[in-house]
């Protein structure tokens, strides 16, 4: 049995998360005649605020010891919309005017937001539960394909797989986008006017460092960059074509299945159950 934690900004709305998902959990048991044991509860967290994350280890620290996290799964983020769409030139994979609207909007208030959102509070937020994790845990981080290695020019791409690579230099290529946009020179440093796709691939990248600068911590963990899919949610719109239960099949797979798989690509990106080269 386990006990998950659902963790959201807002707590009305992160109760009512809450809530509907109790309710799917005891029809799926009653369908099956089976009590699995397993106990969701829900606690505040914002993942933007250093104290508000302190806190919520504090409170797991308490009511569970000091290294008791089996699985961090990083799901926090999002985009910014822009009303009429993008551009027909800038059509993103995702063939629908919304889809490339959130992804492709490009001037540097966005660009802060985007990169604040999806890369630094997963940095914050793992950063801070590493200590805290239990032997052979696991860090997954959400992520999407649009952030392939395919969307950077010049040395990004040799930049962002090199061994060498630490959190203070990926740091200096997110904030660097950032700075390039507000100047619009982010396309002389090999940057697409992709901003959330930039932040995400800084999670990839990041996964890919923690496996190997972890590699001797003797507790062994392992770290993950999934793509689930383009999942019909409220950030996505009425395009995506995946349920939330097929967009979840890959992240669960990687965080709880024992498999010497697993292991052996440690520090590496999944979409549809199996790795996939960045």
């Amino acid at each position: 049995p386990m006990i998950v934690y659902l963790t959201a900004r807002n707590v009305d709305r992160g109760q009512q998360a809450f809530d509907e998902l109790k309710r799917e959990q005891l029809r799926r048991e009653s369908e099956e005649s089976v009590i699995h044991g397993n106990e969701l509860r829900f606690h505040q967290l914002d993942v933007g605020d250093v104290t508000s994350i302190q806190v919520f280890i504090d409170y797991l620290t308490l009511m569970h010891g000091d290294q008791s996290i089996d699985v961090l799964i990083n799901n926090a983020g999002g985009v910014v919309r822009r009303p009429n769409g993008g551009s027909s030139s800038s059509r993103s994979q995702h063939s629908s005017p919304e889809a490339d609207s959130i992804v492709r909007t490009c001037d540097a208030d966005t660009a802060y937001r985007l990169i604040h959102m999806n890369y630094y509070t997963a940095v914050s937020m793992t950063t801070m539960a590493l200590p805290h994790m239990r032997a052979h845990g696991r860090v997954v981080f959400l992520v999407t394909a649009l952030a392939h290695l395919g969307i950077f020019s010049g040395d990004l791409p040799r930049v962002l797989t090199s061994d060498d690579l630490t959190l203070a230099g990926l740091n200096i290529i997110e904030n660097g986008f950032i700075s390039s946009v507000g100047k619009g020179t982010y396309a002389n440093y090999g940057f697409p006017p992709m901003p959330f796709a930039v932040a995400k691939a800084g999670l990839i990248a990041f996964a890919r460092l923690l496996a190997r600068s972890m590699s001797n911590d003797k507790r062994q963990l392992m770290f993950a960059a999934v793509c689930p899919g383009y999942v019909h949610t409220d950030m996505t719109g009425p395009y995506a074509p995946l349920t939330p239960d097929e967009g979840a099949e890959t992240p669960v797979y990687v965080a709880l299945t024992d498999s010497k798989r697993l292991v052996r690509h440690n520090g590496g990106l999944w979409k549809r159950l199996k790795p996939m080269k960045w």
